[in-house]
C-alpha cells in the first residue's frame, strides 16, 4: 500500500493520470452530415441465410464467450494439427519453440480435448459444432517441451498417424504402438459423444488444417511441402472413413491459409506440379482442381466425401489502417475493386473472391457448401472493426457462405456480431431471409437487409457509415411491400465505446421511408415494423445507458515493483471494466516478426474472501504503438474454475512470460523488448451508480476550491463529513483520508484550469 501511495503522490509531480468520463449519451448525425439513399426490394429474389455464418473459433477465455452471441463453433487452429487424441499432448509449432506439451489438456483421459469442448458447447447452446482430425502424417508423441531440429519426425518425440486401421476398433487406444488411428478417433467420438445427429455429438469434422503452412509452422513434423497428390489422397481416405462411421457428419476440407493457398497450393518451390496439373485440366486455380478430385472420388465412392469446401481468410488490405479496413470486405464480393495489397494489384483476376469460387464449386463439384472457418479484419479496438465485421456477415448471407467462425477477439469485432445476433440484447436478431438492398456508393456506406421467412412485416437493416467525420442522414426505402410500416427503432455502434445503444426510435414514418439519423463511423442495425407497438416504451435518450470513466497513464513504466515489472493502480477493482495498454515492441535481432507474450498478475479475493493469485494474458506483436485489451467481467479464473472476484490489493502487475520471434524460432538470440508508452484503464458503471467527480466532496458535480477548503477543515478538526463525503474524500483509494488526498484534489483543480 505504500507503494501505492507513492506512487500517487509521484504522479501529482510529472502529471501523469489524466481522467475523463465517458457518457453513453447518442451522438446524432450533426451539421455536415451527407445523405444516402438505401433502397430495399421486398418483392425481389430472396436468399435463405444460414444460421451459421455467426460463429466463433474455440478460445481459452471463458470471457469471450459471454461477450459474443454465436451460432457454431469450431475446434482447430495450429495446436490441432499435431493433437494426439489418445494422449492430448499437442504441439506449438513455430507459434512457440516447436513444443509439445500440455497446453490444450492436463488429462490423460482420451479425447479430453473433444469432450470437454462438446460439453461446454452445449453448455454454451451452440448449435454447430465441427473438430479437427490429424493428416499431417504424426502427431505429439510426449509432453516433453521443445522438440529440436535433431528430433524432426520420424523420431521418439512424435507417434505415426495412420488414418484407417484396417482392423476392429479399441474401447480404449494402445498407449504402446507408437500409432494414433484417425478413423479409431472418429469412431471413439461417436461411441462417447454420440452421433452428428445428437446434440452432444460432431456435426462436422476439418480434413486438418492449413496444409500450405505445415513445412513452415510445423516442420518438426512435416518439414516438406504438401504436395497436390497427397492432400488429395489424405483428404480422400480421411473422408470416406469419416461417412462410414457416421454418415450424416459433414466433411470440411482443405482448410487453405489464404489467397496464395487458393491459387496454387504450396507449389513455390519450381517443383511445377501445380503447373503440370493446370495445364492439363485447365483449371484456373488450386480450388478447381481439389474440388474436381474430391467429386471424382466422391463419384467412384458412391458417396459424397466433401460437404463443405473450407477456407481461411485474413484481410491484407485490413491491415494497413482503419481507412482500408472499412473498405477490404469489398474484395470478397466487388468486381472491379482493388484494395491496397498486392491482391489488389496483382489478383484481379479472381477478384470478386467468394463469386469466383463459387463458379468453382458449381463447376467441379455442384451442391458443395462453403464454409470461412477462420477470418478476421482487425479493428479490435476501435469501430473500424465493427464497421469491417458487419459487413462481412452482410456479404457472407449474400453470398451463401454457410458456415463462418470468427478467429480471434475484441470488443468492437464481437459487436459485430452481435448486431445481428442480439442487437436490443434481449435476443432480437437479423431475419433469415435476405432481401436485395442497394446504397449509392459502397465506398461510404453498405446495406443487407432481411426478413423472416415470407413475412414482410418485420425488417431489419445493417447500415454501416464508413465516413470517419460525418454522420449519414439515411433515407431507408421499402420498395414493393404490401405492408405499411409504422416505427422503428435504430441500434448502433459508434465513437468510443464497443457497446450497442439504441440511437433513435422513429414513430413518423411515411410512404415506407425511414428517415436515419447515424452518427459519424458507424455500424447500425435498424429495426423497421408494421406495428406501432413494437418498440413502444423504448429510451433513446441515453440515459439508462452505462457510464464509462477512463484514467490514463502516460507513463506507465514509471512505476516499476522491485521485480522490475511496471505497476498500474486500480481505484475501483468492483468496476473494472478493461485496460487497453499501447507499448513499443522492438527485436534485438531485427526480425520481421516478433510477438511478446505477456500477462496481468493479480491477486484476486472471491465473494467469500478467499484470496487467490491469478493473471490475464495477452499478446503485442512487434511495433511501435502494439495494442492489447484485456477485459475485466468480474469473473478471474482460480486454476481451473472461474469464479466471481475481485482484485484485492489495487494494482496489477505486466509481467513478460514468454515470447517469439522469425528468427528466434531459427535457434539466433533475439530479446524482444517491451516498452509501455500508455494504459488506460477503463471503468463501467450502471446509470444508477454513476459516479461523481474525483474528490466533489460537497456533491454539486465539480470538483473546486470549495471541496479542498471541505478537507482541508476536516483534516485539521474543524468539520466533520458524512459517509458520503468521506468515500469522495478518499481519492487515493487507500482507505485513509491525510494530505495526499488533498494534494490529489489541488492538483485536479488546477488541471481543469
Amino acid at each position: 500500500m505504500r507503494k501505492i501511495k507513492a506512487f500517487l503522490t509521484s504522479l501529482i509531480f510529472t502529471g501523469t493520470i489524466a481522467s475523463s468520463v465517458m457518457t453513453a449519451a447518442p451522438a446524432p448525425a450533426a451539421a455536415g452530415s451527407y445523405d444516402m439513399t438505401v433502397s430495399v426490394d421486398l418483392s425481389g429474389e430472396k436468399k435463405e441465410i444460414s444460421p451459421y455464418i455467426y460463429g466463433v473459433n474455440q478460445y481459452t477465455s471463458q470471457s469471450d464467450y459471454k461477450k459474443v452471441t454465436a451460432t457454431a463453433i469450431r475446434q482447430g487452429g495450429n495446436r490441432m494439427t499435431a493433437y494426439n487424441w489418445e494422449t492430448n499432448a499437442s504441439n506449438a509449432g513455430s507459434d512457440w519453440q516447436h513444443s509439445s506439451d500440455t497446453n490444450l489438456s492436463t488429462s490423460e483421459d482420451p479425447a479430453d480435448c473433444a469432450k470437454k469442448f462438446s460439453a461446454f458447447s452445449v453448455d454454451h447452446g451452440f448449435d454447430y459444432k465441427f473438430t479437427t482430425l490429424q493428416l499431417a502424417g504424426y502427431v505429439s508423441a510426449d509432453k516433453n517441451g521443445p522438440v529440436s531440429e535433431s528430433e524432426v519426425a520420424p523420431s521418439k518425440r512424435w507417434n505415426k498417424v495412420v488414418l484407417t486401421k484396417n482392423a476392429p476398433f479399441a474401447d480404449t487406444p494402445d498407449l504402446n504402438d507408437g500409432v494414433v488411428y484417425m478413423d479409431e478417433y472418429v469412431n471413439y467420438l461417436v461411441k462417447n459423444l454420440g452421433d452428428s445427429t445428437t446434440s452432444t455429438g460432431m456435426q462436422g469434422y476439418s480434413l486438418d488444417n492449413e496444409p500450405v503452412l505445415w513445412n513452415d509452422t510445423h516442420s518438426r513434423m512435416h518439414p516438406e511441402p504438401v504436395t497436390i497428390e497427397e492432400l488429395s489422397s489424405k483428404s480422400i481416405e480421411m473422408a470416406k472413413a469419416v461417412k462410414a462411421i457416421d454418415p450424416n457428419a459433414e466433411t470440411f476440407g482443405p482448410a487453405l491459409y489464404g489467397y496464395t493457398a487458393y491459387d496454387h497450393l504450396d507449389d513455390d518451390d519450381n517443383s511445377n506440379e501445380w503447373e503440370t496439373i493446370k495445364a492439363a485440366n485447365n483449371y484456373n486455380w488450386y480450388i478447381d482442381c481439389y474440388l474436381d478430385q474430391m467429386k471424382k472420388a466422391s463419384d467412384e465412392a458412391g458417396t459424397r466425401l466433401l460437404d463443405v469446401l473450407d477456407i481461411h481468410y485474413y484481410s491484407e488490405s485490413a491491415r494497413v489502417g482503419a481507412e482500408d479496413r472499412v473498405q477490404s470486405v469489398r474484395t470478397l464480393y466487388e468486381k472491379g475493386f482493388a484494395e491496397n495489397s498486392w491482391i489488389g494489384q496483382w489478383c484481379q483476376q479472381n477478384i470478386p473472391i467468394l463469386p469466383t469460387i463459387q463458379k468453382s464449386i458449381d463447376k467441379y463439384y455442384p451442391g458443395t457448401k462453403l464454409a470461412i472457418s477462420e477470418y478476421n479484419f482487425g479493428g479490435d479496438n476501435d469501430v473500424s472493426g465493427t464497421i469491417a465485421q458487419a459487413e462481412a456477415l452482410g456479404c457472407y448471407a449474400d453470398a451463401g457462405v454457410y458456415l463462418a467462425t470468427l478467429w480471434g477477439n475484441g470488443d468492437y469485432i464481437y459487436s459485430g456480431i452481435n448486431l445481428y445476433t442480439n442487437y436490443d440484447g434481449k435476443g432480437s436478431q437479423f431475419g433469415d431471409t435476405l432481401v436485395p438492398t442497394k446504397t449509392e456508393d459502397v465506398s461510404l456506406s453498405s446495406a443487407y437487409a432481411a426478413i423472416n421467412g415470407n413475412d414482410n412485416g418485420f425488417v431489419t437493416a445493417m447500415i454501416t457509415n464508413k465516413n470517419m467525420t460525418d454522420g449519414e442522414n439515411v433515407s431507408l426505402k421499402l420498395n414493393n411491400s404490401d405492408k405499411e410500416y409504422k416505427s422503428a427503432a435504430v441500434y448502433a455502434v459508434y465513437g468510443d465505446s464497443s457497446d450497442i445503444r439504441l440511437v433513435d426510435v422513429i414513430e413518423n414514418i411515411s410512404g415506407n421511408t425511414v428517415n436515419v439519423k447515424l452518427p459519424a463511423y458507424c455500424a447500425a442495425m435498424v429495426a423497421v415494423s408494421d406495428d406501432p407497438a413494437d418498440f413502444a416504451g423504448l429510451d433513446p435518450s441515453g440515459k439508462n445507458d452505462p457510464v464509462f470513466k477512463t484514467v490514463t497513464i502516460d507513463d506507465p513504466e514509471s512505476n516499476i515493483s522491485s521485480e522490475g515489472y511496471v505497476v498500474l493502480p486500480i481505484e475501483d477493482p468492483e468496476h473494472l471494466s478493461k485496460i487497453i495498454l499501447t507499448a513499443d515492441v522492438s527485436s534485438s535481432a531485427g526480425s520481421a516478426w516478433a510477438t511478446a507474450g505477456c500477462a496481468l498478475s493479480i491477486n484476486a479475493v472471491d465473494k467469500n474472501g478467499t484470496g487467490f493469485w491469478t493473471s490475464k494474458t495477452y499478446n503485442l506483436p512487434l511495433g511501435n504503438g502494439s495494442k492489447a485489451t484485456i477485459d475485466f467481467d468480474g469473473t478471474f479464473m482460480n486454476d481451473e474454475t472461474e469464479v466471481e472476484a475481485v482484485i484485492s490489493d489495487g494494482k496489477v502487475e505486466l509481467q513478460k512470460w514468454w515470447d517469439s520471434s522469425e528468427k528466434g524460432e531459427n535457434g539466433t538470440e533475439d530479446i524482444i523488448s517491451v516498452k509501455y508508452t500508455k494504459a488506460e484503464i477503463v471503468y463501467k458503471y450502471p446509470p444508477a451508480e454513476i459516479v461523481p467527480p474525483v474528490g466533489d466532496i460537497n456533491g454539486d458535480g465539480e470538483t473546486t476550491v470549495a471541496d479542498a477548503v471541505m478537507l482541508r477543515k476536516f483534516l485539521v478538526k474543524l468539520e466533520t463529513l458524512s459517509d458520503d463525503q468521506l468515500i469522495a474524500a478518499n481519492v487515493c483509494k487507500d482507505g485513509v483520508i491525510n494530505v495526499y488526498d488533498l494534494i490529489m484534489i489541488k492538483r485536479i483543480i488546477l488541471e481543469a484550469k
